[in-house]
């Protein structure tokens, strides 16, 4: 009887692991943030990441959350957007400015009653400059943990002086 209740509770155990699908989205950035930016043109924010392949991105007593790297940069690409268009001036000579982003690690993992994740970064700027960022970030709550690591990149990467720097020129 004894191996019977054991093989029920595995059995439960094991029902109730496994992987969900996370759909990241955009937390909001406080204003003040991100600084008022000169820009010198029209800016193109692009995504570079073609891994559509669902990634781990949380894993915690047997439950993980996953999501691909491709829709996490997209989602930070829409927010590095709404931040120029939010923030930006044009100054210059109407020359066109890209960035192209590409986001290759996103992981939350539990510490003691919060979250901290970690969101790796590439940005790649129109004269050909490439800013390789690793930003961290921590929250009570799983999912402002996962979305808030992503919109602290974008504040990282717009208050970057190379960043700034090739917009106003």
């Amino acid at each position: 009887m004894r191996h019977i209740v054991l093989a029920l509770f595995c059995i439960i155990g094991l029902s109730a692991c496994g992987n969900r699908a996370f759909k990241p989205t955009e937390y909001p950035l406080r204003d003040g943030l991100i600084p008022a930016l000169s820009l010198a043109g029209p800016v193109t924010v692009s995504n570079a990441q073609p891994a559509t392949a669902p990634v781990v991105i949380s894993s915690y007593a047997g439950n993980g959350l996953t999501a691909s790297l491709n829709e996490i940069t997209e989602v930070m690409v829409r927010q590095t957007q709404k931040e120029v268009a939010k923030n930006g001036h044009l100054t210059g000579n109407n020359t066109p400015k890209t960035i192209t982003l590409r986001v290759d690690f996103l992981q939350s993992r539990y510490i003691a009653f919060f979250f901290k994740s970690q969101l790796d970064f590439e940005a790649t700027l129109g004269d050909g400059q490439i800013i390789k960022q690793t930003v961290h970030h921590s929250s009570g709550v799983l999912p402002q943990d996962l979305d808030g690591c992503i919109a602290e990149s974008v504040t990282v990467l717009l208050n970057d002086p190379r960043v700034k720097n090739y917009l106003a020129q």
